[in-house]
């Protein structure tokens, strides 16, 4: 039986009897036929097509959006002007630094930085400086003394010219 099994191996049908033997299986179990040969391309370029409009709007959303305006870094500087006799922040104040409202008072030898800042005008009402409703919402630069802490404790406005 070994025989003829292998005598039997080597023996197909033709590939027209196995072409009509598959088409009618494909009939009778409703089976759809395979996709002619010349649509192969299709689901791939389809994908390449959906890949290249979803970039598309990508870069269309980024480069829609505005540019966020850069803030001018601040720069430290050291004050060393305290005086050892008298507290940090009347020796600030005869500088023409005035308090901020609620900050602490600096230690005698606290160290302190001065940061260059623009704010807006209506921040001068804060420590009791008259501000035209008109003209609060420009901005005016102004020198902020920072303690240790790195909370503000005054401020010294630098050009407050016309503040009305």
């Amino acid at each position: 039986m070994r025989a003829v099994a292998l005598d039997m191996a080597r023996v197909e049908a033709p590939a027209r009897v196995e072409s009509r033997l598959l088409t009618a299986f494909r009939e009778h179990s409703g089976s759809p036929s395979p996709a002619p040969a010349g649509r192969s391309w299709f689901p791939a370029v389809a994908w390449a097509a959906a890949l290249a409009a979803m970039i598309a709007a990508g870069v269309f959303v980024v480069r829609s959006r505005e540019p966020e305006a850069q803030r001018p870094t601040p720069r430290r500087v050291e004050l060393a002007m305290l005086d050892t006799s008298v507290s940090g922040l009347e020796a600030a104040m005869e500088e023409g630094f005035l308090p901020l409202p609620g900050a602490a008072h600096l230690a005698t030898a606290e160290d302190v930085d001065v940061l260059h800042v623009e704010l807006p005008r209506s921040a001068m009402m804060q420590v009791g400086i008259e501000v035209s409703p008109d003209r609060a919402g420009e901005t005016v630069r102004a020198d902020v003394m920072v303690g240790a802490d790195g909370m503000a404790r005054a401020v010294r406005f630098v050009d407050a010219g016309g503040s009305d």
